[in-house]
């Protein structure tokens, strides 16, 4: 979420109101939503006019009534000629705008997708997404919510978080770091948790991810603004891909290990699998 936050606040400041005047699909797998062609016919003409984002959606809105929505997944890149230099490689899409400017959809992983919705297709789309972790609404209400909607479940609790219906924009970076905060092992099943522990991991969520976005994003390997730069919030990290290194509270090894399919990392002396019981208190700088 933090990614697709900062691209989305660089689209407002490089590219409102500029004007598509040719669009290219150079990757045709890139398009899901409608056909290439029609992608394509429906851009050209149209003027930008917004961009905002839903959970990992990337929504740039046209005058024309219609939504240009991005999912940039693992790699994907949007860069803006001029001023970056032009990409020449792995490239999917390409928009010509006014002014001589091209933006660029890059992406070595070809997992990038992209829809051209309606409204009603839109709103469609957005249905199912969980709450949004820094709105005001789950900062009032998110430890209750998350009590609530995931203590009868049994689910391990790192999959939960991913879930883009449970809470939305939590990528695998960001949840190793919020589980590490609230110490809470990625394995612990959600219905064993306790009122403390919610409170702390609704914490936890909240400062991960506005870390991450005052930071503009983590950049551990692929990750580019529309200006081409790295995002900073990988110096902050503590425990994501630091296998082997010390835990900065107790000083044990950091391991790595498959949770939910998904390469996770974590402390086992601080985020305990068994829970709180006999578990010493911790304090986390």
């Amino acid at each position: 979420m933090p990614e697709v936050e900062t691209i989305k606040e660089d689209l407002r400041e490089l590219v409102l109101g500029a004007r598509v005047e040719k669009a290219e699909v150079l990757y045709p797998n890139l398009v899901e939503q409608p056909s290439p062609g029609e992608f394509v016919r429906r851009l050209e003409g149209t003027q930008i006019i917004g961009a905002r984002r839903r959970a990992k959606h990337l929504i740039v809105e046209l005058d024309s009534g219609d939504a240009l929505v991005f999912q940039l997944k693992i790699g994907g890149q949007l860069l803006l000629v001029p001023p970056v230099e032009e990409p020449q490689k792995n490239l999917m899409l390409l928009l010509h705008l006014d002014a001589e400017r091209r933006l660029f959809l890059r992406d070595q992983t070809e997992f990038s997708r992209a829809r051209l919705l309606d409204r009603e297709e839109l709103e469609g789309r957005l249905s199912t997404l969980g709450p949004e972790p820094l709105d005001g609404w789950f900062e009032e209400n998110g430890a209750q919510y998350l009590r609530e909607t995931l203590s009868p479940r049994r689910a391990q609790i790192k999959p939960l978080l991913l879930d883009q219906k449970v809470v939305s924009g939590i990528g695998n970076i960001y949840v190793d770091e919020i589980l590490y905060d609230a110490r809470l092992h990625p394995r612990r099943k959600a219905n064993t948790l306790s009122d403390e522990e919610w409170g702390r991991l609704h914490a936890a969520i909240r400062e991960n991810l506005a870390a991450g976005t005052e930071h503009r994003g983590t950049t551990v390997r692929l990750y580019r603004d529309v200006l081409n730069r790295a995002g900073e919030h990988q110096s902050h990290l503590r425990v994501f891909e630091k296998t082997g290194e010390p835990c900065p509270v107790c000083g044990g090894k950091v391991v790595r290990e498959k949770v939910g399919g998904r390469p996770t990392h974590f402390c086992p002396a601080c985020q305990r699998e068994s829970g709180p019981e006999g578990e010493k208190e911790l304090t986390l700088g």
